[in-house]
C-alpha cells in the first residue's frame, strides 16, 4: 500500500515566483528547473482542473518529485509525462487510493454521472498519494524512461481541417475547377488519429462568448463539413466574426503517412492505454472522443512508420504521388524538438521546395518554436499563449508563410482573423456574388465554366466561374462565384 506523505523530510523548491511563461530553453538539468515547469503548468495550463492543478502546485514545491523527471530524456522533462505515468498505472488497475480522485478510472467511476472524490485538504488531499506513487512505484519509474508524451488529441483535426483546405486550394497545378489532391505526411503522428481528415465530420459553432456575437454572426449558428467516410463528429467553437473557408465535403487525399520515433499500435491495449493516460482525467469528453476515434481507426488502421521527423522526412515526401501536393503537418510536436533541429527542418523544407512544390500546415505555439518562422497575426494583434495555425508553402523554390488562425491547443476553439479589406477587384464586367476572404500566394486561376453559358437577357450571354484569385502584395485573396458578360453588361448574380 502507498505510504503517507513524509512531510518535513522532503526537499522543497525555494523559487519565489518562477517564470511568467514556459521557456523551452529553460534549464531542466536539475530539479529546481523542473519545479519551474510544474509551477507554470499549474498556473497556465491546468488552472481550471482542480486535481491536476493541485498536483502540479505541490510538485513545484517538492524537489524530490521533480527529480524523478531527470530519468526522462531532456525534451520529455515535462509535467505531462509524470502525470501520464501515474495515470497509466491507475488505468492498468493498480489498487491505489489515488484512483478515487480520477474520474477516468473504470470501476471507481463507472458512469459519466459518477462523481470523483473532491479535491481538498487533509484527508481530501490527493497529493500525498500521488507523491507516494511518483517516488515509490516501479511501474511509474519505468514509464518515465520508456515513454514520451503522446496525446494524439483528436480535436486538433478540427483546426487542421480548414488549414489543409487552404493548402489544397492555394496549390498550383490543381485540376481546372477542382482541388489538388493532398499527400499528407504527419510528423510526430503518434497513433495516426489525426492522419485522415476524412475520418471525421466537422461542426463549427459561433461562440456566444465572442465579442462580436450577435452583430456579424449569430451566436449558436453552425457550419459543417462532412464527407462520405466521416464517422465521428468533431465540434469546434468559432470565436471572432470570421468563418474559415470550408469545403462542402471531404478533402481529396492521395496518400497519408505518419512518422514517429515511437509509433503507437492501436491494436495493442498497452499502447492505447498510454494514449488514454496522456489525456487529462478531469475532461471525460476528451477521453470519450479518444476512445471512439481509436475504435474507428482500428477498422482502417492509419499508416504510421517509425522514423525521425527530420532525418526521414525527405524520403516520405518523395513517395507522395506526382499529382498530389505534399503537405507536412504537425500538431504540438515541434515544441519537443530542440531549436537547432527546428531550424534543420526549415532548411530541409527549403531544399525540397527547390525540387517540387510542397506545403506545411502547423498547429504550434509560436513562443515554443523559435526555430520556425511563424508570421504575426494578420490583424496585428499580439501573440498570446494561443496555438497558431500556420500554412507554409514552397512554390518554385520560394517560401511563403501565412498565419491562418489562432486556436485552442486541443482544437476546442478557432479564431480566424480578419484580413485587410480588399480593394475593388480590377476585373471589368464581373459581379461578385460570393466572396470569402483568404490570404493566398501570388496566383490567379480560373476554373471551368459552371454552368456553361446561360442566357442573361437580350443579346447577351454569361459564363459563371468558380474562381480563386490573389492580390498577395495587398494582403487579400479569396474565392468568388463570378458572372462574366460578353456584352459589356454585368450578368445577374448567381
Amino acid at each position: 500500500m502507498p505510504t503517507s506523505d513524509p512531510g518535513p523530510r522532503r526537499r522543497r523548491a525555494h523559487s519565489a515566483a518562477g517564470p511568467t511563461a514556459l521557456d523551452i530553453t529553460a534549464d531542466v538539468t536539475d530539479a529546481p528547473g523542473i519545479a519551474n515547469r510544474f509551477r507554470v503548468f499549474a498556473e497556465q495550463v491546468v488552472p481550471r482542473l482542480p486535481l491536476y492543478r493541485r498536483l502540479c502546485e505541490a510538485a513545484a514545491d517538492d524537489l524530490d518529485v521533480c527529480a524523478r523527471l531527470l530519468a526522462a530524456p531532456p525534451d520529455q522533462r515535462t509535467p505531462n509525462l509524470l502525470l501520464a505515468a501515474v495515470h497509466d498505472v491507475l488505468l492498468a488497475g493498480a489498487p491505489e487510493p489515488l484512483a478515487a480522485w480520477y474520474p477516468s478510472i473504470p470501476g471507481r467511476n463507472p458512469s459519466p454521472q459518477a462523481r470523483s472524490r473532491v479535491v481538498g485538504r487533509g484527508e481530501d488531499d490527493p497529493w500525498p498519494h500521488f507523491r507516494a506513487m511518483a517516488l515509490g512505484n516501479p511501474s511509474v519509474a519505468e514509464l518515465l524512461t520508456s515513454r514520451s508524451v503522446q496525446t494524439n488529441e483528436v480535436g486538433r483535426s478540427a483546426a487542421l481541417f480548414p488549414g489543409l483546405y487552404q493548402a489544397t486550394f492555394a496549390a498550383s497545378s490543381a485540376p481546372p475547377g477542382n482541388l489538388r489532391p493532398l499527400g499528407i505526411v504527419e510528423i510526430g503522428a503518434s497513433a495516426g488519429l489525426n492522419l485522415h481528415p476524412g475520418a471525421y465530420g466537422y461542426r463549427y459553432t459561433v461562440s456566444s462568448r465572442s465579442d462580436d456575437a450577435g452583430r456579424t454572426l449569430t451566436a449558436g449558428r453552425t457550419f459543417t463539413a462532412v464527407g462520405s467516410s466521416s464517422r465521428l463528429m468533431l465540434d469546434c467553437e468559432l470565436r471572432g466574426d470570421k468563418v474559415p473557408p470550408l469545403p462542402e465535403g471531404a478533402l481529396p487525399v492521395a496518400s497519408a503517412v505518419g512518422l514517429d520515433i515511437s509509433p503507437l499500435n492501436l491494436v495493442d491495449p498497452v499502447d492505447t492505454r498510454w494514449l488514454e493516460a496522456c489525456q487529462w482525467p478531469e475532461q471525460p469528453e476528451r477521453m470519450a472522443r479518444l476512445r471512439a476515434a481509436i475504435a474507428l481507426a482500428r477498422l482502417d488502421p492509419p499508416d504510421v512508420r517509425r522514423g525521425d521527423a527530420i532525418d526521414d522526412l525527405e524520403r516520405q515526401i518523395a513517395q507522395v504521388p506526382g499529382e498530389a501536393l505534399p503537405v507536412v503537418t504537425s500538431t504540438w510536436v515541434l515544441t519537443y524538438v530542440p531549436i537547432h533541429r527546428q531550424r534543420a527542418l526549415m532548411e530541409l523544407m527549403d531544399a525540397i521546395g527547390t525540387e517540387r512544390d510542397v506545403a506545411m500546415v502547423l498547429s504550434e505555439q509560436p513562443e515554443r518554436i523559435p526555430g520556425i518562422d511563424v508570421p504575426p497575426r494578420p490583424d496585428g494583434a499580439p501573440d498570446g499563449r494561443s496555438t497558431a495555425l500556420v500554412r507554409l508553402e514552397w512554390r518554385d523554390g520560394e517560401r511563403i508563410a501565412v498565419r491562418l488562425a489562432d486556436q485552442h491547443p486541443h482544437g476546442n476553439w478557432l479564431e480566424w482573423p480578419a484580413p485587410p479589406s480588399p480593394p475593388s477587384p480590377p476585373l471589368p464586367n464581373f459581379v461578385w456574388s460570393r466572396f470569402v476572404h483568404e490570404p493566398l500566394s501570388h496566383e490567379v486561376r480560373f476554373g471551368r465554366p459552371h454552368p456553361p453559358r446561360t442566357s442573361c437577357g437580350a443579346g447577351s450571354s454569361v459564363d459563371r466561374f468558380h474562381t480563386r484569385f490573389d492580390r498577395g502584395g495587398e494582403g487579400w485573396g479569396g474565392v468568388a462565384e463570378v458572372t462574366v458578360s460578353d456584352s459589356g453588361v454585368p450578368g445577374s448574380q448567381g
